[in-house]
This record gives C-alpha cells, sequence and structure tokens, in this order.
C-alpha cells in the first residue's frame, strides 16, 4: 500500500496527496486499475500521435497511465490531461448527483490551488493532478455500477412461511 501511494505521488508529478478518508482510497484504487506501464509505448515525439495512443486506450486509467508514461516527451501534456479527464468524464458526470459534482469541482479546484505558480512545470503538474481526479470519480462511479448490477443478480430470500422449511436453532438438527 504505502508502495502504491509513492507510485501515486510520482504519477501525479511529485505531489503529496493527503490521504483523507475520501482520496485514500479512491487513489489506490485508480492505482490498482492500471497496467503500470514503464514506457510510452509510442516511439515517436509527435504529440498528435501520443495523444491518438491516449484516446485510443481502452479504459479511463488506463488513458490515464499511458498520459503519465508519456508525458513530457513531446511537451502538449495539458492536451493529453484533457483527453484523460474528457475520456474520464464520459462515465461518470451523467450520474452525478448535485453534491458529488459540486465535490468533483472542489477536487479539481484543490490541484489548482496547490499549483498556484504558472510555469510549465507547473500548469503541467496541475493538469495531471485534475486527470487524477477524473479517474478517481470515474473508478467510483464504476463501483457504484457493479455493485447495483451485483445487487440486481443477487436471489431475494425467501420470505419466512414461504415453501422453505424453517431453520434449526443454533445449528443443530431440525424437528422431526
Amino acid at each position: 500500500m504505502n508502495q502504491t501511494l509513492h507510485s501515486i505521488s510520482q504519477r501525479v508529478g511529485g505531489l503529496a496527496i493527503g490521504c483523507s478518508l475520501f482520496f485514500c482510497p479512491l487513489w489506490t484504487a485508480g492505482a490498482a486499475l492500471s497496467q503500470n506501464l514503464q514506457k510510452c509505448p509510442v516511439e515517436s515525439a509527435n504529440p498528435s500521435e501520443i495523444a491518438d495512443a491516449v484516446r485510443a486506450a481502452p479504459s479511463c486509467a488506463q488513458s490515464y497511465e499511458m498520459m503519465n508514461v508519456c508525458r513530457g516527451a513531446a511537451g502538449g501534456d495539458l492536451a493529453l490531461a484533457n483527453i484523460v479527464v474528457e475520456k474520464c468524464e464520459q462515465v461518470f458526470v451523467a450520474t452525478l448527483d448535485a453534491a458529488a459534482l459540486k465535490s468533483y469541482s472542489a477536487a479539481r479546484e484543490s490541484c489548482a490551488r496547490r499549483f498556484v505558480k504558472k510555469d510549465a512545470n507547473s500548469i503541467s503538474n496541475q493538469a495531471a493532478c485534475e486527470a487524477g481526479v477524473a479517474v478517481v470519480f470515474a473508478h467510483r462511479a464504476d463501483l457504484e455500477a457493479m455493485r447495483a448490477q451485483r445487487a440486481a443478480n443477487r436471489p431475494h430470500p425467501a420470505a419466512p412461511g414461504a415453501d422453505a422449511p424453517a431453520p434449526a436453532p443454533f445449528g443443530g438438527m431440525p424437528p422431526k
């Protein structure tokens, strides 16, 4: 777990993430989805080819991982982060209620507050932070959808007194 948090901190540009009840489980869950790419799979330093590869990633988390390993290879980190945010928002924005949307906006704004300097490195780190927030919210939406599907597929227990016999008390033999 500690190694996962360290790698997430590196992925968000060295940003030290406070481990609150909200962020810590969600950030680690987002990291668990990633493929842990070691180098950028795009051989070219052409920003449009890298952007196409980030767009073509099969999931939000995988596009985030690709963005992180390809960051700085050809500039355009802000454009890559925006692609990730757009891809992730497709997963969850429609499902957010007003409170969750406010929480999402506040999390993105906290990234802007952390990187007040407006040099190239800070702008890149802010964009990566905002993309990370979008990944977390998309992952949360995926979990909620899976829970709902699992609950719908779970058989409902029979009502007491229906066809099923009463259970034996204390796990013993049922009465004859």
